[in-house]
């Protein structure tokens, strides 16, 4: 038997592969499900062997069927229910980077945003997600980095239904660029600036 934290990441895994898998079928059969499950079984249950671990992944859609996060039958096929398409959505904004490039082009990407303070929390999360994801504070709520990001910016906000009070704009000054540049070049060593 699994603990808690693993087996959370083996939901997450079914959700993600069954999501993945859904774009090419409507519905996924369990053996797929346990193919597809294989490999993550199989770094997350080091211990087990094969027919352990296909037990495991039958308990663990079982847990989700219970849970409301599966709907079907493995003959007919398993899909995905609203709750776990929620899921989905929290697990890929926890996945949300910024890609560095390996040459910067010489744009800066600012962020700003004047959250009501009736939205207190999805600003808090907002300035959390831009932190995560690799931006710089500027200032109180003007976040920079040079990597082009407009697509997190707007899947995050718009995730935390604040995309209305949030701007998104590309510059090719600033002022204290000095500054930004030795802080980001000590971050992204990879990235020539």
């Amino acid at each position: 038997m699994a603990d808690r934290e693993t087996t959370a990441k083996v939901v997450d895994e079914v959700i993600v592969f069954v999501a993945t898998s859904a774009a090419m079928a409507t519905a996924m059969v369990l053996p797929n499900i346990l193919i597809g499950l294989d490999k993550p079984l199989k770094l997350l249950y080091r211990k087990m062997d094969k027919r352990d671990r296909d037990r495991e992944a039958r308990r663990i859609v079982y847990n989700m069927k219970a849970r409301g996060y599966l709907i079907g039958s493995y003959n007919h096929g398993l899909q995905l229910t609203d709750k776990a398409r929620r899921r989905l959505e929290r697990i890929t904004l926890n996945n949300l980077q910024i890609e560095p490039t390996r040459v910067w082009d010489r744009i800066w990407r600012i962020t700003l945003y004047d959250i009501p303070e009736d939205y207190k929390s999805a600003r808090n999360a907002l300035h959390d997600r831009l932190r995560a994801v690799g931006c710089f504070q500027l200032q109180r709520s003007v976040w920079i980095t040079p990597f082009p990001c407009r697509d997190i910016v707007e899947t995050i906000s718009s995730q935390y239904g604040v995309d209305k009070y949030v701007t998104y704009f590309e510059a090719t000054h600033l002022d204290n660029e000095a500054v930004m540049l030795r802080l980001f070049a000590k971050k992204y060593p990879a990235t020539k600036f």
